[in-house]
């Protein structure tokens, strides 16, 4: 994933006016210490500084640039690759004017480099615990994210993508000059990026489980009806709310308790799935019961959907109506 990362980032860079560069002139063959690695830095440093009075010289230091600087720590090699230099001297070659503001660039991106490599200096001695950590820390920064330790018993896995990356950096190198393959290059990456996007959002839509969509069905005020207990117990239960003060509780109980006792005259069979219009809807227009079960209906409606201030006055009205049910 970090080398996805870093690739879409090398493309957006490599595709933007401006780029960083740095030169080095050394036989990667041979390992530089630290120290020499530093002086190097050094070297390239005052070279491209003169480029800003004089870019006619990029041209030769571009011929002078390896493909890589090969630094020997302890027991350990890595190799700092130069290609992004490369392909910021060409720039310059083909646009001397830009000279001040590439020269800059290099400039800075090697007094970075240096920092880092005294850095690493101080904390490499094989006799200090937290040096490793300090080590892989710096190595984790931006100038040293595409090294390259040379581990023995790296995976074909890993050979793969080594490979893969140096294949993908060398085309953009050559693509660097050129606006048109830039575009073509930059938008066949973005379209493989939306392709891979797309493929893991169907992939995860498929495995999400139905059941996940499905949704609890919201319990209906006057459940109660549906449980055991007679519309008297309900009613008991109302007066209880009614003495703690509960009234907009105790008239939603009334309700329950009203639908129990149409139930009980074998009216109809009480559904939790029902709501009180339906229930309403069920009893015959010439029922006595009918106004009763509305005005106790209209009442809970007020106070419960509504959120009107229920009273003791609304709480007796209802009761009332529920006592002179048949």
């Amino acid at each position: 994933m970090q080398r996805i990362c870093l690739l879409t980032w090398l493309v957006l860079v490599i595709t933007s006016p401006t780029l960083g560069g740095q030169p080095a002139n050394t036989d990667p063959s041979s390992p530089l210490d630290l120290q020499t690695y530093t002086s190097e830095l050094d070297r390239w440093s005052a070279a491209v500084g003169r480029l800003r009075a004089d870019p006619g010289e990029a041209a030769e230091l571009r011929k002078q640039l390896p493909e890589h600087w090969s630094v020997g720590v302890q027991d350990q090699r890595f190799e700092v690759p130069t290609a992004w230099l490369a392909n910021a001297l060409d720039r310059l070659v083909k646009n001397p004017k830009s000279a001040a503001d590439i020269s800059k660039e290099i400039t800075d991106r090697l007094e970075t480099m240096r920092q880092d490599s005294q850095a690493l200096a101080q904390n490499s001695q094989p006799d200090v615990g937290p040096a490793r950590g300090k080590l892989e820390s710096i190595l984790k920064q931006r100038e040293y994210r595409s090294i390259q330790a040379a581990a023995p018993a790296e995976s074909l896995w890993d050979q793969f993508l080594d490979w893969i990356w140096n294949f993908v950096t060398r085309i953009l190198g050559h693509a660097a000059g050129h606006s048109r393959l830039n575009k073509v290059l930059l938008w066949g990456i973005v379209a493989v990026l939306g392709l891979a996007l797309v493929a893991w959002l169907v992939h995860l839509l498929f495995n999400l489980s139905l059941s996940g969509f499905s949704r609890p069905r919201p319990q209906i005020p006057g459940d109660e009806a549906a449980a055991a207990g007679s519309w008297r117990e309900l009613a008991e239960r109302s007066r209880a709310a009614a003495a703690r003060g509960e009234f907009r509780e105790a008239i939603r109980i009334l309700y329950s308790a009203a639908v129990r006792r149409i139930e009980e005259a074998g009216t109809w069979r009480a559904d939790p799935a029902r709501t009180h219009r339906e229930y309403l809807r069920l009893l015959p227009v010439d029922s006595s019961d009918r106004p009763r079960l509305t005005a106790i209906i209209t009442c809970f409606e007020r106070v419960w959907y509504g959120h009107a201030p229920a009273s003791a006055n609304d709480y007796d009205a209802a009761l009332g109506e529920l006592e002179s049910m048949r």
